[in-house]
């Protein structure tokens, strides 16, 4: 390697090269010297260790043999109008190791000339950035990911400059809004856009959020586009405060859930279609009950018949205002028992208000009016002083539900069974998988249904 004269007097050409050997060999970058043709002449240790190979291998091979052949059409032109313009240059490429494996590398080019001024030979320094471009292609990667799902999903990202009153946006809230993908749109125009109803509860959710100190915020409201179609949105948000304690900017998301609320309502259509359809049945079910049980005798069985109609009615009727989902055992115990507790002063209820399953929420309301019919009959709901306590807990995966009554008449036990309780002990053991047991103690009827839950039958609420 070629050195100019060192300025200060008194040093040895020797001593110059040995100085600038030692730099050579032991900078933390990777030297390579080459020819004009490319062909390698100095290396250092750095640079073996980098391509993965000797120095002799090295010496014996050209820069181009090691580049990865994607970098040659630039790489080749850029070598070239160095030599020819002695034009320095940098690059960043990859090398190919004897294994196959490749190194990204950014390289600082530069022509080395004699004294008179011609080049004879190319430096070029070598920085390693393989993990710089493991991280930039994982970013990419993950970026093209998140594009993909916010296509598929409907979704934009949206940003509120709460001091610049602007609203920072990318193509995606364009395209999704119905604006031109390039057209810069004021926040008040996205605003106007709204539903004034849905705007006035996002704007009353965002404020309750950001006073309870809860830094995110969502909700659901409809969108007008130009050509005049209504679209819903998931509105979802977070605030960034500043130091201060103020909002800086509020970042969110914008995601379409137009298909959704579609479905929703159409549901709900084919719900209330399905209710109304069991009313009807029902309502013939009563009438055939009321031709059937006309004698004097019948009354009684009549009655108690329509009042299990009304029960199941009511069950029904909750179930279709949940969409058939997991309702409140308060809601179920409650609806069951109104026509026997209207002021709701004479149940007691004690427990969790879990939510249960469509199909033990009607075998429930069923059993709490048997127990409500019999206990207005002969029970603690006979007089003006009797109490009802209904009890409930979930354990080791089953339920454990007790009627207790107390304050009524003294209770004897019955001579025979009748048709209620059988029901209770029999079919609703049955339906609820699991046991049903009355006790007729002097103080009160007590009533024990136990019965297992299933991992999705009992969400808290």
């Amino acid at each position: 390697m070629a050195a100019n004269a060192d300025p200060r007097p008194g040093r040895a050409a020797s001593e110059q090269d040995a100085e600038l050997a030692a730099i050579f060999a032991q900078t933390a970058a990777g030297l390579a010297q080459v020819e004009l043709s490319g062909r390698f002449t100095l290396v250092n240790d750095r640079f073996c260790e980098m391509v993965g190979r000797s120095r002799e291998e090295l010496l014996q091979i050209t820069m181009q043999s090691i580049t990865h052949p994607d970098h040659l059409a630039e790489n080749v032109p850029l070598f070239e109008a160095a030599v020819r313009d002695g034009t320095p240059y940098r690059i960043e490429k990859r090398y190919v190791r004897p294994d196959g494996s490749i190194i990204w590398v950014d390289n600082s080019v530069s022509v080395i000339r004699k004294s008179d001024g011609s080049p004879f030979g190319v430096l070029a320094a070598s920085i390693d950035i393989t993990r710089n471009k493991t991280v930039e292609d994982a970013l990419r990667a993950s970026e093209l990911r998140l594009r993909l799902a916010m296509d598929a999903g409907r979704m934009a990202v949206w940003e509120y400059d709460v001091r610049a009153g602007r609203i920072l946006h990318s193509s995606d809230l364009n395209r999704l809004l119905g604006f031109i993908e390039t057209r810069e749109v004021a926040y008040d125009e996205f605003r106007a856009r709204i539903d004034p109803e849905d705007l006035q509860r996002l704007s009353a959710t965002a404020v309750a959020s950001l006073k309870s100190g809860e830094p995110h915020f969502q909700a659901e409201v409809r969108y007008r586009l130009s050509r005049g179609d209504v679209r819903w949105l998931l509105i979802s948000a977070e605030f960034q405060l500043s130091s201060g304690g103020g909002v800086d900017r509020v970042i969110g998301v914008a995601l379409d859930i137009t298909d959704r609320k579609r479905d929703e309502e159409h549901q709900q259509l084919l719900l209330h279609e399905l209710n109304h359809r069991v009313k009807n049945t029902l309502a013939v079910v009563q009438a055939l009950a009321h031709q059937s049980f006309a004698g004097g005798r019948d009354i009684a069985r009549r009655k108690a018949f329509e009042g299990r109609l009304v029960a199941l009615a009511a069950a029904h009727n909750l179930l279709t205002r949940e969409s058939w989902e997991p309702a409140s055992m308060i809601e179920v115990i409650r609806s069951a028992a109104a026509a026997c507790d209207p002021n709701k002063q004479r149940l007691q209820l004690d427990g969790p208000d879990i939510r249960v399953p469509p199909k033990m929420a009607v075998t429930l309301a069923l059993a709490i009016h048997e127990l409500c019919t019999n206990a207005v009959k002969y029970g603690a709901l006979s007089n003006d002083s009797g109490r009802v306590t209904i009890s409930w807990s979930v354990a080791d995966r089953r339920l454990r539900l007790v009627w207790m009554e107390s304050g009524g008449p003294r209770v004897t036990a019955p001579r025979r069974r009748g048709f209620g309780s059988m029901m209770l002990e029999r079919a609703l053991a049955s339906e609820l998988v699991g046991s049903v047991r009355l006790e007729f103690a002097a103080s009160g009827l007590c009533c024990t249904i136990d019965a297992p839950v299933a991992k999705d039958w009992f969400i808290g609420s």
